[in-house]
């Protein structure tokens, strides 16, 4: 069993370096929340490092409880790329800070890092702040190889 979920591994990354052209230098599970003046989101899914380029992608969730309980809703998949060089800025910041820059409350540049003992006090949540002008709010698994990715 372990040996067909490392080869189903294996070729959806091969399938992903050739699509997008380069090897994965770094990847995680990760939770996208949103986006700065937008709307809160709770999507589950991968990001991953190809070069310069950070690829979000999300997966459709199997919940058979969901699915008896609901209608049947399409399910439309999340994913986009952010270069690296449209990278403004990333720091930690707390999950109700990043909530409240989603909806617009507070603007994405007036976001204060977490500092001292509000790294175990807060849930911790990665924004990354574009030239574009918006924030993107990610729950990062593996955060300490995510700051090491972004920086080489």
């Amino acid at each position: 069993m372990f040996e067909k979920q490392d080869n189903d591994s294996s070729k959806f990354w091969e399938e992903r370096e050739k699509l997008k052209g380069g090897k994965v230098s770094y990847f995680t599970f990760a939770t996208f929340l949103g986006r700065s003046k937008d709307r809160a989101l709770n999507l589950g899914g991968l990001l991953y490092i190809i070069d310069s380029t950070m690829i979000f992608e999300d997966f459709e969730k199997d919940n058979w409880m969901f699915k008896i309980l609901t209608k049947k809703k399409t399910y439309e998949k999340t994913e986009f790329d952010i270069q690296k060089n449209d990278i403004v800025e990333t720091k930690l910041v707390s999950k109700n800070t990043a909530l409240n820059c989603i909806s617009g409350v507070i603007e994405d540049t007036d976001t204060k890092p977490l500092g001292g003992l509000q790294h175990l006090l807060y849930q911790k949540v990665f924004q990354i702040r574009l030239k574009s002008g918006h924030s993107l709010f990610f729950e990062i698994m593996k955060a300490k190889e995510f700051i090491a990715a972004t920086r080489a």
